[in-house]
């Protein structure tokens, strides 16, 4: 930087590595949420189907 730059170019350089890092950052944010929304959906199948429905179904009879 010898301070004969014009200005935009400045600014569009430094502007762009900050979106990256924050589009990056939010992929790492939502791709987290996902995964741990799949485990709790796994989670739950699993422990409903161990648990199973309280009381005698109806086809059983």
């Amino acid at each position: 930087m010898t301070g004969k730059e014009p200005q935009h170019t400045l600014a569009r350089g430094d502007g762009a590595g900050l979106l990256h890092h924050l589009l990056v950052d939010q992929a790492l944010k939502v791709a987290i949420v996902l995964v741990a929304l799949l485990v709790l959906a796994l989670g739950m199948a699993l422990i409903w189907k161990k648990a199973g429905r309280a009381g005698p179904r109806r086809d059983d009879r």
